[in-house]
């Protein structure tokens, strides 16, 4: 075998391993954290700005039931929220026995704003988790950190918490979870050791998806990890490369691919994951892609059943809601399973009208579209 011919086979080896080592540590950890366990306490954060707070309740019910024996201490950080909105979030948690929420306001709103300013991304909050370290009480060492309005916990995350972090900042899950992962020290370094524009271009998207994670809080301390680092790393990246980010590309290109894996299930991307399913049960479901936000889109079991009908007819993958958003038929059961949790909260009685007239308004235009291009000119 010549050297040009084992490149297919060192691609495959490369673009597996990872999975074979999520595979096994999953098992693992299964065996020591799972199953019938004793009750444990769970750190749990977020971050969040605007005006959806309420919405922050569908994610809380879910990790509250799925952890009925457990001590959940739930840190929100913010910047910006009104406190009438506090108020009502606090008024919710207590009525969930097994759930505490910590609210923590962010004091460096002027470099937050900066980062979302250079990132040309309109909120600057999604990248609060990056001072966890420094507002949370030294003897938290972990902490698992969810997005707060597109995820819902299904399974317990305790394996997930006590996951080996091997001495990296985090725990994640890849951002591509089906392409090679890209393995890359800091963009700066990278870029002055002749990385390609591509290159620097894709760790800028994140090597890594932020919407489940948990953070080695012990380590960045040491380490002395602050808000500098990444505000020196946005400006060359807005200046020098005219680059926008997020919370996970400006990490990614901050700190490269200081983190060890985990498994999917801990970060179900289900829009962009095989038709036929997780393999293991999801732990964390995560509306991440091309589709709409879960409180934007009710669908009713007779609008579902339109759907499904004309992707049959029509044989297509997925039905195209608007021109950057579209959804699949295996994307139903998601949505189904996020608004029969949200009945369960208050939050309910507003959302749901609005989503379902927007469900409404998209399928009386999109549905007709598809059935036209179903048409063959020959049938015309």
């Amino acid at each position: 075998m010549t050297l040009l011919d084992a490149r297919p086979l060192a691609q495959v080896i490369y673009r597996r391993f990872p999975s074979y080592w999520t595979v096994g540590l999953e098992a693992f950890q299964g065996w020591r954290h799972g199953g019938e366990r004793p009750p444990a306490r769970l750190d749990v954060m977020t971050s969040i700005g605007g005006s959806n707070l309420d919405v922050l309740q569908v994610l809380l019910q879910s990790l509250a039931e799925t952890h009925p024996r457990d001590r959940i201490q739930f840190w929100l950080f913010y910047m910006r929220l009104a406190p009438q909105d506090l108020t009502d979030l606090s008024a919710f948690v207590a009525r969930l026995p097994n759930l505490t929420l910590h609210p923590v306001q962010v004091q460096e709103r002027k470099d937050f704003d900066l980062l979302s300013k250079l990132g040309q991304k309109p909120y600057g909050a999604r990248f609060l988790w990056y001072t966890a370290h420094l507002y949370l009480p030294a003897d938290i060492k972990r902490i698992i950190y969810l997005d707060p309005l597109d995820t819902i916990v299904t399974n317990d995350l305790l394996p997930f918490l006590k996951q080996p972090l091997l001495g990296r900042y985090l725990a994640a899950c890849r951002e591509a979870p089906f392409a090679p992962p890209l393995i890359c020290g800091p963009a700066r370094q990278a870029a002055a050791r002749g990385a390609s524009p591509d290159k620097i271009r894709r760790i800028s998207k994140g090597v890594l998806n932020s919407g489940a994670i948990v953070i080695n809080l012990d380590k960045l301390r040491r380490d002395g990890v602050g808000i500098g680092a990444y505000i020196e790393t946005a400006r060359w990246a807005q200046a020098e490369m005219g680059l926008s980010f997020g919370d996970q590309g400006l990490f990614s290109l901050t700190h490269g691919s200081n983190y060890v894996r985990a498994h999917d299930r801990y970060n179900f991307r289900f829009h962009d994951a095989p038709a036929r399913g997780p393999r293991l049960p999801p732990a964390v479901v995560h509306f991440a892609g091309r589709i709409p936000k879960p409180f934007h889109l009710r669908l009713t079991p007779d609008q579902e059943r339109q759907i499904t009908a004309a992707l049959d007819r029509t044989g297509a993958r997925e039905l195209p809601l608007n021109p950057t958003q579209k959804i699949k038929r295996h994307d139903l059961a998601y949505y189904r399973q996020w608004w029969d949790i949200c009945a369960r909260t208050p939050v309910y009685d507003r959302i749901a009208p609005l989503a379902g007239a927007y469900a409404t308004k998209v399928l009386s235009e999109q549905l007709p579209a598809l059935q036209d291009t179903s048409v063959t000119p020959s049938a015309r």
